[in-house]
């Protein structure tokens, strides 16, 4: 029986903009989600033999995007940073890893690019847990490499 390949947690890490560049993980950060869609415009068009009838849709895809939802701790430490780059196009990595016992885990691959930071919501719960979520949208391509 073959089974699907699947990542146990993802970790988002934020570039420093120099040469190399250096990635250092969003420390509090651990619920992400990667959505990614076609922006589109829909076309109709008559059948010329028969204009008496709609025309059916048709897509014509006008661009692609990728944004990223994280979630976690409202860790404290983040806000500096957070108040520096929001709004600000920075160069982001997101590993997708599993888990395996190891302080690491298995890097299954990496999404990279340039993103936005778009939002930047922090909760303080007296009852329960602080948390924080961040929206980065994706600031031209972006790629995908699967781990070796």
């Amino acid at each position: 029986m073959s089974e699907p390949t699947e990542a146990d947690f993802m970790i988002v890490k934020l570039g420093d903009g120099e040469s190399p560049e250096v990635f250092t993980a969003i420390c509090g950060i651990e619920n992400v989600s990667i959505n990614k869609a076609v922006n589109a415009n829909d076309r109709y068009r008559r059948d010329c033999a028969k204009p008496g009838i709609p025309g059916a849709r048709k897509n014509r895809a006008t661009g692609k995007s990728l944004t990223i939802t994280a979630s976690g701790a409202a860790n404290v430490d983040n806000i500096e940073t957070f108040e520096d780059i929001l709004g600000i196009k920075r160069n982001y990595q997101i590993g997708l890893y599993q888990t395996d016992g190891s302080d690491a885990g298995v890097l299954l691959g990496t999404y990279a690019g340039a993103f936005m930071l778009m939002s930047d919501n922090m909760t303080a719960d007296p009852n329960g847990d602080s948390t924080g979520e961040i929206t980065l949208n994706n600031d031209g391509p972006w790629t995908w490499t699967k781990a070796a």
